[in-house]
């Protein structure tokens, strides 16, 4: 069996296929629908929608956004059936394209990635016992593999054999972590690029005698080994820092997408727009007795935050009017052109896009291999410069941090700091021929501090991590205190998922006329002036 789906094109050294380009989208609203048929809906669409995208979920009020807003260069139609009804009528109007049922274990949940694996290699329907007893009675559906038979009692035994009979076979251009619970988002995606799919957690260290006696930590290692450097991590982990260590030191970026809703059609509409000219910078003169403040939105290396989250927030009333910093990963316009087209076409010129954790996907620049930085920088710097970014935002971790010891990995330390001065000055040098500026790190500390590497590049290690109004003034007027230097200049890192625009401007209206807003860019400019 081929390894890539049929129809689907990799360009030299890119991170994402190309699928054929749609000419008329069915739109099916799944709102409403159960569980059961949310997993085999979008298995299903996995299957319709390669190497031709010819169906769009609406799962939540986002995409039905999003359909009007950004998907406009396609013509589409929306069916009048919704929820589970939607998906029999999906299922009658595409049932050439299943081969058959494949059931997952009620008994042990991440039976349903191996069946999602399964279903992008056999062409399945990944369902319940009883889903498949209803389909097989109404649409003489057959049953390819039934994985109750196996009688697996823990994950590690589920994803060994996915490993040893699968692995080889999937795309070798994608993994992926995926919660077995998250039944839409992503799935559909997977199956239509035959990606591995598993649910491992990098702390656990000890072995499991009925898996060859293989811990979960070293099976997900396993697993990361098969896949040539430059591989790209999807989906999510169950913990974040032992995770992304692991996959750093695979040399595999990560494209937090693990709620990313029909991303094989986003993925197949390029967008009609022109390469983003640089920043203009205006750059106010410094006074000695102001503190200047910059806002940094976090997480917009996580495509999925793209999708959702960032959209409410762009839509505050606030936005436009103060300056603010959003993360923004450079690689959407490869994921999800329209997208990223829209947010260009509509910012404002208080808007900063800056280039989210940690370029080109998320890593931690300590544990990458040297021998296999050079490609990622430079993939890093080609989609900066096609957005126009100046800056980078980037987070890291020490040996403490990510040695998925739980009570150590705990532990604040240098807030995800950038501090190593090696790889500092690799990633300026790199980036420089670029346009880049500037570097902020970290995913904040109480006490910022900023140098210059080489020709005078700030990096600057933020302010933060603030997810309250209080909690913001809290912190700024506490570094205002330790710094008595004036100018000032202070750049805080912002949790994205509890405060908005309007909280922002809040925290400037209670700071007062001693404290003056600048964009990051033009902060980091600043700094390099000083």
């Amino acid at each position: 069996m081929s390894k890539e789906t049929p129809g689907l094109i990799w360009p030299p050294l890119a991170l994402f296929p190309t699928f054929q380009t749609p000419t008329h989208l069915h739109v099916y609203d799944l709102r409403g629908a159960s569980h059961d048929i949310q997993l085999a809906v979008t298995t299903l669409a996995g299957l319709i929608n390669r190497p031709c995208p010819r169906v769009y979920l609406q799962c939540g009020d986002d995409d039905a956004f999003w359909l009007s807003h950004a998907l406009t260069t396609v013509p589409y139609d929306c069916a009048p059936q919704t929820g589970d009804t939607a998906f029999h009528a999906l299922l009658a109007a595409f049932r050439s394209v299943i081969q058959g049922l494949i059931v997952y274990d009620p008994a042990l949940l991440d039976t349903v990635n191996v069946a999602t694996t399964l279903a992008g290699q056999r062409d399945g329907l990944v369902v319940s016992p009883t889903l498949a007893q209803q389909l097989q009675r109404d649409y003489q559906l057959p049953v390819l593999l039934d994985l109750r038979t196996f009688g697996w009692k823990t994950r590690v035994q589920a994803y060994l054999w996915a490993k040893q009979n699968l692995l080889s076979t999937a795309s070798t251009h994608f993994v992926a972590g995926l919660h077995p619970r998250a039944l839409m988002g992503l799935r559909s995606f997977l199956v239509a690029t035959r990606t591995f799919v598993y649910w491992l957690d990098a702390r656990k260290r000890l072995p499991d005698r009925g898996a060859d006696w293989l811990s979960e930590r070293t099976l997900l290692q396993q697993i990361l080994g098969s896949f040539a450097p430059g591989s790209a991590h999807l989906g999510w982990f169950i913990d974040e820092n032992s995770g992304v260590t692991l996959t750093s030191q695979a040399a595999m970026p990560v494209l937090a997408s693990d709620f990313f809703n029909n991303l094989e059609v986003w993925s197949a509409l390029p967008a009609q727009t022109r390469p983003v000219a640089p920043y203009e910078l205006t750059m106010p003169k410094a006074s000695k007795q102001k503190v200047y403040l910059s806002f940094t939105i976090s997480d917009g290396d996580n495509l999925q935050y793209v999708q959702h989250r960032m959209r409410h927030l762009w839509h505050d009333p606030a936005r436009g009017s103060l300056p603010l910093g959003w993360t923004f990963s450079p690689l959407i316009t490869l994921a999800a052109p329209a997208l990223a087209a829209y947010y260009l076409a509509s910012a404002t010129a208080q808007d900063e896009f800056i280039a989210g954790s940690s370029g080109a996907g998320y890593m931690f620049p300590s544990h990458w291999p040297d021998a296999h930085l050079a490609p990622f920088l430079r993939q890093t710097g080609q989609a900066m410069q096609a957005l126009g970014m100046t800056t980078l935002q980037v987070l890291d971790l020490g040996s403490w941090q990510s040695a998925a010891i739980p009570l150590l990995s705990r532990l604040p330390l240098t807030g995800m700091a950038f501090t190593d001065p090696i790889r500092q000055r690799q990633f300026v040098q790199a980036l420089m021929p670029y346009g880049l500026r500037g570097v902020l790190s970290g995913s904040g500390t109480l006490v910022p501090h900023s140098h210059l590497v080489d020709d005078g590049t700030p990096v600057y290690v933020n302010l933060g991590l603030a997810g309250s109004v209080r909690t913001a003034i809290a912190m700024i007027k506490g570094a205002v205190l330790l710094n008595r230097r004036r100018p000032c200049f202070l750049n805080v890192y912002i949790l994205a998922w509890s405060m908005t625009p309007s909280d922002l401007l809040q925290v400037v209206r209670q700071l007062g006329d001693a404290y003056e807003v600048v964009l990051p860019r033009t902060l980091l400019e600043m700094v390099r002036a000083r």
